[in-house]
């Protein structure tokens, strides 16, 4: 059973195509969807930023009759996934992956390559270019 599943969400199109596929699996097990919005640092406005991007992911899985809850985590994306996981024992963590190869795959570091490594649940990346809405 997958009672909690963990999506990490921005204002990324990736992060609302995780938000669907979490309440697509949701839904067939009649899961709880937990956001998880990182933010770097304590600063007035990213928290403003935050609320708003979860408060819009709340209406999304409301909508879907799906029990919902949030957390806003003052970490970088990877590690504050990996916290809420193992702190909730969440059954299943969703991000988005924005498929980076090349070069920019070994400058920058990989969120979803952080979560599936050190989380301690089943990690769905989901790895998709076109908008949701």
């Amino acid at each position: 059973m997958i009672h909690l599943i963990l999506v990490l969400v921005d204002s990324s199109p990736i992060s609302e195509q995780a938000l669907i596929e979490a309440i697509n699996i949701g839904r067939i097990y009649r899961s709880k969807i937990t956001c998880v919005h990182p933010i770097p640092r304590h600063d007035e406005l990213l928290l403003k930023v935050g609320h708003d991007i979860i408060k819009r992911a709340e209406e999304i899985v409301r909508s879907t009759g799906l029990e919902f809850e949030w957390r806003i985590v003052e970490d970088q994306p990877g590690p504050a996934m990996v916290k809420v996981a193992s702190r909730l024992k969440a059954d299943l963590a969703v991000v988005g992956s924005l498929g980076e190869q090349g070069i920019a795959r070994h400058l920058l570091p990989s969120i979803a390559e952080h979560v599936v490594k050190n989380a301690p649940c089943d990690v769905l990346v989901v790895k998709r270019d076109r908008p949701v809405f």
